[in-house]
């Protein structure tokens, strides 16, 4: 309950900042002289600045997230939430009033221990978190003081980086967000088939030896 309340906190302080224009200007130029040299690239490319960072980002955030994840009992808490709703879905079919006012009260108490599990992964990531967020703001004033903003995508030309989009969000957020969970997406599969192949190799070389 207290990380809860500490994380409320810090998301609505990142939400405060980012629709302050004044404070997330000031953020975002003071951090210039840090993000500008390492993937500025001179305000000449804009669009591959956008690309590197979304896949800087996924990188950064795919790593420890996985190896922060408890897995196995994720897999497990998965499965049951499968099993329990195809057991609800016979149970409203058949109308078994008493059958599903128990499996509601045990639906809570699995809601909970998905929330835990996904509370002890962000746990360790909130200083990563806030690391990202203040990538996030340099890179929205980056855009924002670009000489020039119209750029052309393979859907449309023409378009105002920093505001058009096809989409609720301006296209560099888009093109961001694209990059980002696209390289995390792959990130993490990469890591957990070596991962997992490892320590399927471990547990096979472990029962050959016993036998």
């Amino acid at each position: 309950m207290l990380f809860q309340m500490i994380y409320l906190m810090v998301s609505l302080s990142m939400i405060f900042v980012i629709t302050s224009a004044s404070l997330r200007s000031s953020i975002g130029l003071g951090l210039n002289s840090i993000f500008y040299p390492l993937v500025g690239f001179q305000g000449q490319y804009p669009i591959l600045t956008i690309v590197v960072s979304g896949i800087m980002i996924g990188i950064i955030m795919s790593v420890p997230r996985y190896f922060f994840t408890d897995w196995l009992r994720m897999g497990r808490i998965q499965n049951r939430s499968r099993a329990f709703s195809k057991a609800y879905r016979e149970a409203m079919a058949k109308n078994q009033r008493d059958k599903l006012q128990k499996m509601r009260k045990l639906q809570m108490d699995m809601m909970v221990e998905s929330q835990m599990v996904s509370m002890n992964t962000l746990k360790p990531l909130m200083v990563l978190t806030i690391f990202i967020f203040l990538f996030f703001i340099w890179l929205y004033v980056f855009v924002a003081d670009l000489s020039y903003q119209l750029i052309t995508l393979p859907w449309a030309s023409n378009v105002n980086i920093a505001t058009s989009s096809v989409w609720v969000f301006p296209s560099w957020i888009v093109i961001y967000m694209f990059s980002n969970l696209t390289i995390g997406y792959f990130t993490t599969m990469i890591i957990k088939y070596v991962d997992f192949s490892y320590k399927l190799k471990k547990a096979e070389s472990s029962e050959s030896a016993i036998s």
